[in-house]
């Protein structure tokens, strides 16, 4: 197996071609690279690619064939490339350290996203307009690390996957560069790839059961990669057990909410060792507290405020059933449910825990229009409701409305309540809990 030159070897031969000149605004030298038999420029790129400036292999590739003229040229052995280099060894970035109550304002980056400069484009855009946070995939629902990661090979034995986040140190060093808070969003217990392939973890179709030993240090040892990776915040999601109607957890005398409080303690250990923020992504039918609700999720409320420091409530309009609380379509009432929601929380928790929700910035079942006021409505109701900061959920990482809805805020975020749109600012305001012909709407 072919391996990089030492860097100290190769800056002594760049000091001997002394070469110095801008990559992307940074500040590069060359270190030469004599063409060996069997080198191909993906094979000399990602030799080298951690001391670029460039974000993914991909890129490189181009910035060497740029700077040394190669256009359709291919290699032959024994030639010599310029490598455009801006550091002498891989970046190691480190977490800056927040208090819990950080005024976060947000965006949701899928790891897609991630995985390109795009995400840097969202970044700088939701700077410009006042924001200060990113939330991205470090592992999604279907089980695997989203990066590149050693933890799958440790603990499930596999040699490779796929990933798309080719260097998660530049994704965190990079953002901190343009003064993000970043969060890393670790999806928990639903987990496609290890309820098909591990019949041991399996706790129901896409669930793992959060109760196996080795399911919990899967999720610990990359909750603790993460943390060495220097990102802010760990954030978890499907925190919970499946809606799946029953309440045993295999362990006599756990309910389902002992699991997960005695879970999140160790989480909590690993992230306070470290001063970074431990967050927790939950459905808003949970503050409701209806007691069949708690025991068969595990959520609960009252218990996880001792665990984390912030939670965060899912209460997009969108996802509340036709009906609820007398409104025909709660998806035309951006201001009204997340108002009323973040109150519910408030009223349980007091000040505990942070109260930082997810909004809808995407147009799933709105009839009234969805633009930059639908948005903006949704941060007023978080803020007159005595929520600390936001966050912003699409799917696709489409965020222009959002963008426009952030433009036209107070430099303080938060303001006296304004009119807000809708009928339901006229109905009762009696908010039952969430559910249809007396079952969860939710997976």
């Amino acid at each position: 197996m072919r391996t990089r030159p030492t860097v100290t070897a190769a800056f002594i031969l760049a000091t001997l071609v002394t070469v110095v000149f801008s990559v992307q605004g940074v500040q590069a030298h060359e270190i030469p690279h004599t063409v060996r038999p069997g080198d191909t420029l993906a094979s000399i790129a990602a030799s080298y690619v951690e001391l670029a400036d460039a974000y993914t292999k991909k890129e490189f590739i181009e910035e060497i064939k740029r700077v040394n003229n190669l256009g359709d040229r291919g290699l032959s052995v024994g030639m010599t490339l310029a490598i455009p280099v801006v550091r002498s060894e891989p970046l190691r970035p480190s977490s800056v350290k927040k208090p819990r109550d950080f005024v976060a304002k947000g965006a949701y980056i899928n790891q897609f996203t991630a995985g390109t400069r795009q995400v840097f484009t969202v970044a700088r855009r939701l700077k410009a307009c006042g924001g200060n946070t990113i939330v991205f995939d470090a592992k999604e629902v279907e089980g695997l690390p989203t990066y590149r990661s050693a933890v799958p090979r440790e603990h499930l034995g596999l040699s490779s996957y796929a990933y798309t986040i080719e260097d998660i140190h530049k994704l965190v060093e990079y953002l901190h560069a343009m003064g993000m808070h970043v969060v890393a969003r670790v999806c928990m217990f639903r987990d496609f790839y290890n309820s098909t392939n591990r019949a041991a973890w399996r706790f129901a179709d896409e669930w793992v059961n959060p109760a196996n030993p080795a399911v919990q240090e899967y999720n610990l040892a990359i909750v603790r990669e993460l943390l060495d990776s220097g990102v802010d915040e760990i954030q978890v999601d499907y925190f919970r057990y499946p809606a799946d109607g029953k309440t045993q957890t295999g362990l006599e005398g756990k309910s389902r909410s002992d699991v997960l409080c005695d879970f999140a303690r160790r989480l909590r250990g690993l992230t306070q060792a470290k001063g970074v923020v431990l967050s927790l992504d939950m459905f808003g039918i949970v503050i409701w507290q209806k007691k069949e609700d708690i025991l068969i999720l595990g959520q609960d409320v009252v218990r996880f405020k001792d665990h984390f420091d912030v939670i965060s409530p899912m209460l997009y309009p969108s996802h509340f059933v036709k009906n609820f609380s007398g409104v025909a379509n709660p998806a035309d009432e951006p201001y009204l449910f997340v108002n009323r929601g973040v109150k519910r929380m408030k009223a349980l928790v007091g000040d505990a825990v942070v109260i930082r929700p997810w909004l809808q910035s995407f147009p799933l079942r709105v009839k009234i229009g969805y633009n930059a006021a639908y948005v903006r409505n949704q941060i007023h109701a978080t803020c007159d409701a005595g929520g600390t900061g936001w966050l912003l959920w699409s799917p696709k990482n489409r965020y222009e409305e959002a963008f426009r809805a952030m433009e036209g805020l107070d430099s303080k975020v938060c303001r006296p309540a304004v009119q807000r749109v809708g009928p339901a600012r006229r109905a009762k305001e009696n908010l039952g809990s969430p559910r249809k012909n007396g079952r969860l709407t939710l997976n």
